[in-house]
């Protein structure tokens, strides 16, 4: 597929513009909520959570309309059940976070730190969890971040640097919900920096899976709602140590991508822009 390098700027700062101001207007209630200024029921709570997250989405498509009608509507939409890909990569996008999870609670054990197992979901919930991680989480943001962003980002800089931009605005998109009491960077009290770290390293690989899988946005799906529901599975997250090898282990996976697939194409062959 190609991407119109000339009009790559443009639609990418209107991308992030529209993104932040969809999602952001319909979190500042909720933070508002938490600060006590105003009161929300829980339906209402809901709502405003499940809208807001859809930010990218619809950036993602309303530009798209703008630029191709209804015919860049669809091929995007497309590219969101395209199954086109070598299935190897399948391996990756469902296992990956797992063994980093695992690795992070093996290391995390022996170092004696404690776990926080009574945050952990229960097992006869993980299709469930699944499945509405994979409706209401990695759908909604995926069609924008890598649907969208991520080839035009390619098209001005290396696989790696798009990466880094990417997962920078990315960690920053979330900043509401650090005031939102109900989401996991609230009650586990995670800081703001350590959080984006996470987001930019996690960019790097969502990138490889990408390139790797002719930009496949399912394969993108299915990375983020594994990754999320291993954070649910194995909540190394909830302590300081938990969270700090947790992203080692990240970072050291990045590297080894890096080193390997190369940080120009983080891929074997360099890709049609």
């Amino acid at each position: 597929m190609k991407i119109e390098a000339q009009f790559g700027g443009r639609d990418l700062s209107l991308f992030f513009i529209l993104t932040f101001f969809w999602s952001w207007i319909f979190w500042l209630p909720k933070v508002l909520d938490t600060a006590g200024i105003m009161t929300l029921s829980g339906p209402i709570n809901f709502l405003l959570g499940t809208v807001a997250v859809i930010g990218p989405s619809v950036a993602a498509f309303g530009l798209s309309y703008r630029r191709e009608g209804f015919a860049g509507v669809r091929q995007l939409w497309k590219r969101g059940w395209d199954v086109r890909f070598k299935k190897i990569w399948l391996l990756p996008a469902l296992f990956l976070m797992h063994v980093i999870g695992v690795l992070t609670a093996l290391v995390v054990s022996l170092l004696g730190y404690p776990i926080e197992w009574q945050y952990s979901l229960p097992p006869i919930m993980i299709v469930p969890v699944f499945l509405l991680l994979f409706l209401t989480n990695a759908i909604p943001e995926e069609f924008g971040w890598r649907g969208f962003a991520l080839d035009r980002l390619q098209q001005r800089w290396s696989a790696l640097s798009a990466s880094l931009i990417l997962g920078l605005i990315w960690g920053v998109w979330h900043l509401p919900l650090f005031f939102t009491s109900g989401s996991v960077q609230h009650d586990a009290a995670i800081p703001i920096w350590q959080y984006i770290l996470q987001t930019i390293i996690l960019a790097v690989l969502y990138t490889w899976l990408h390139n790797n899988t002719g930009r496949s946005v399912l394969v993108a799906f299915v990375f983020h709602t594994t990754g999320n529901l291993t954070s649910a599975l194995i909540p190394t997250y909830t302590t300081p140590q938990g969270r700090w090898i947790g992203f080692a282990i990240q970072l050291l996976v990045a590297v080894i991508v890096i080193l390997v697939w190369k940080p120009q194409h983080l891929a074997r062959t360099e890709l049609d822009g």
